[in-house]
């Protein structure tokens, strides 16, 4: 059995090393050159030693096989003879990937040495979305950063970066259109520390935001990693930062600073004005040109209900509408913003905190809180599309002793529908909120190892995982995460007992955010 995270679904090894010695040849399809190229790249920076000749006692070859699933690949290592077959880039991707964990050094620092076990491995992934949600709404992490996330997402074979780029806290991305959000919703004086109800700040003024450039650089960088950005445009609430800069967009017009403070805060695009559909008609246009993707997520939780409430303009639309109240306004939005973006060949995701009546079917959600799951099948069976990203199994910003490690692998997605299959789940997602999460030392802490428990879950059958098998896999990624520099959580705080769970609990919740992150250091 290999170390390899995600667990393969179909592995048999054969007891016998292939030793590259006398040199690697390399020979590909034409439509797997790009891949070629890449795997002499891999092999030069495992094995620096490494010759490449037609004539090495290695052959590696990259094949196509047009019935293979899109991400789905083969990999069989026999005597001299490597094959890495594959349907397309997203496949080839994959076993470059898996072939790397396979590669074994010798002679230390000078990778002197290079082979590989004989073993046939045949692997698709279990979901066709398999995402990291980044928020850098709240805190703000830079190109370098994003890039390095990309890498660590590409090697454990997750495909979908939701990028949350605008929320209460920031907003991120340059606008030509409308250029206060980038001078001002970009920018906020401080930042909230301590917890929900701490009175503390940091003392410090946060800002920042993508160039258009930037943003067409990573989303490149991306794609080479067969990783889809999806970005996220906050809306109606959750969106405090540009009504900073944008007042009238609100129900009530008043001005405002970007807040410094957390938590839900009950400010709103207002839903009855015709300026706000404009505005945003012209804003998603700016959006849309820079992310391909054909996902775009509009938020669409914990609205500001009691506003609408009292908002003339909001009533006259419940009226005109003949709708039964402001509780009515959130469909009539989310379908406005979604008929939107279907003209602009974009299929909306919203975040489900609630099962909203009279949302179009084309409109995914991301079930992140408890709900019916009568409901969700119903929903399911009648053509709506799910994606899993429950707050108390996969959200990332949640210290562990909230979220121990086994809680994280052992959740099952299915779960949130009664009697569902995998067909009925578009995938599922790990969001890393980053309100108490400032700096990468945090960052890589909160993620690793949790990210590679998710990930198991998001590509391995649900047959072919082991909580044991998983523990003693995990162990082998140390070296490789050493030698990348991410600073992951030890063992001995991943999965705390009920004592440590309770007291960290209160500690995080009321005191230091940081507290399990200064305990991985002693």
């Amino acid at each position: 059995m290999s170390d390899i995270i995600p667990k393969p679904n179909s592995e048999q090894f054969f007891g016998e090393d292939i030793y590259f010695d006398g040199g690697v040849g390399i020979s590909a399809c034409a439509e797997a050159e790009s891949a070629a190229a890449k795997l002499k790249a891999l092999l030069r920076r495992v094995c620096p030693s490494v010759i490449f000749s037609d004539n090495g006692n290695v052959s590696i070859k990259l094949e196509k096989d047009a019935l293979l699933p899109r991400e789905g690949y083969v990999v069989d290592a026999r005597a001299s003879d490597i094959v890495l077959t594959a349907s397309g880039s997203e496949g080839w991707t994959y076993a470059l990937v898996t072939l790397e964990r396979l590669l074994k050094t010798e002679g230390g620092d000078k990778a002197l040495s290079l082979s590989c076990p004989g073993c046939h491995i045949e692997d698709e992934p279990r979901f066709a979305y398999r995402a990291l949600m980044l928020d850098e709404a709240r805190n703000f992490f830079g190109e370098t950063e994003v890039k390095r996330l990309l890498d660590l997402m590409c090697l454990y074979k997750l495909n979908v970066l939701h990028w949350h780029l605008a929320d209460d806290q920031g907003y991120r991305v340059e606008s030509d259109v409308y250029p206060l959000l980038t001078t001002i919703s970009s920018h906020r004086n401080d930042t909230q520390v301590g917890g929900i109800r701490s009175d503390k700040f940091r003392g410090l003024a946060s800002s920042g935001y993508y160039t258009k450039n930037q943003i067409r650089n990573i989303v490149e960088y991306a794609k080479e990693r067969n990783i889809v950005v999806v970005p996220e445009l906050e809306m109606p609430s959750h969106c405090s930062a540009i009504l900073a800069a944008y007042p009238h967009l609100s129900c009530t017009g008043e001005k405002t600073e970007v807040p410094t403070t957390f938590g839900t805060l009950h400010r709103s695009f207002c839903p009855g004005k015709q300026t706000t559909y404009d505005f945003l008609d012209k804003l998603l246009d700016e959006w849309c040109e820079l992310f391909p993707s054909s996902l775009f997520h509009i938020g669409g939780d914990e609205t500001a209900g009691s506003l609408w409430k009292q908002c003339p303009d909001c009533r006259k639309t419940i009226a005109d509408n003949g709708l039964g109240g402001e509780h009515e306004l959130l469909p009539l939005f989310v379908n406005r913003i979604a008929e939107m973006l279907a003209a602009k060949g974009k299929l909306p995701v919203i975040w489900a905190d609630r099962l909203p009546r009279g949302v179009r079917k084309f409109v995914t959600y991301t079930a992140w809180l408890p709900l019916d799951r009568k409901a969700v099948a119903a929903e399911i069976s009648s053509g709506r599309l799910f994606i899993v990203a429950p707050y108390d199994r996969y959200y990332a910003g949640q210290p562990y002793c909230m979220i121990p490690l086994k809680k994280t692998y052992d959740f099952e997605p299915t779960s949130i529908a009664n009697g569902s299959t995998d067909a009925g789940f578009f995938g599922v997602e790990m969001p890393m909120w980053t309100e108490w999460v400032y700096d990468r030392v945090k960052l890589d802490f909160n993620l690793f190892p949790r990210l590679c428990a998710f990930a198991e879950t998001a590509w391995t059958n649900a047959q072919h995982k082991s909580w044991h098998d998983f523990k003693k896999r995990w162990q082998a990624q140390k070296p490789t995460l050493d030698s990348l520099g991410v600073g992951y959580a030890k063992d001995k705080l991943t999965d705390p007992g009920a004592f440590a769970r309770n007291k960290g609990a209160y500690i995080w919740k009321n005191i230091d955010q940081y507290d399990e992150v200064r305990k991985n250091d002693k």
